[in-house]
């Protein structure tokens, strides 16, 4: 059990908060990105402008923030339907979260170096 805003919550509370808050997160990157993309209707200038808006430092950091939640979203998502073909794995609940999350940090340290190679000192 953790403390969390005087509140008890279980490791699978936990869980399931993290992906549904990862999964709210990516529906609304979503609609972000069929508005954007729907400006291309208002001609290439207005596209362009659109555009333009996510080519900084602070929305690539949005979009590495977006890609852990894609990631952690997918690999806890694949340990829920685990548990759920095969019970006898729920003894593993908490070995399983941790390792969805430890999984996470770790692809996201290349994901983000990739992604954020062009606003680095040596560029790329």
């Amino acid at each position: 059990m953790i403390t969390l805003f005087g509140y008890r919550i279980s490791w699978a509370q936990l869980a399931q908060l993290g992906h549904r808050a990862s999964g709210l997160g990516v529906l609304l990157y979503l609609f972000m990105h069929i508005v954007e993309t729907s400006t291309v209707l208002f001609g290439p200038d207005v596209y362009n402008a659109a555009v333009g808006i996510f080519k900084n430092l602070p929305a690539r950091l949005g979009e590495v923030v977006l890609m852990a939640a894609l990631v952690y979203h997918a690999l806890n998502g694949l340990r829920v339907i685990a548990m759920d073909f095969w019970p006898s794995l729920t003894v593993y609940y908490r070995p399983m979260t941790y390792g969805v999350v430890s999984a996470t940090i770790v692809s996201m340290i290349p994901l983000s170096i990739i992604m954020l190679r062009p606003f680095m000192p040596w560029g790329a």
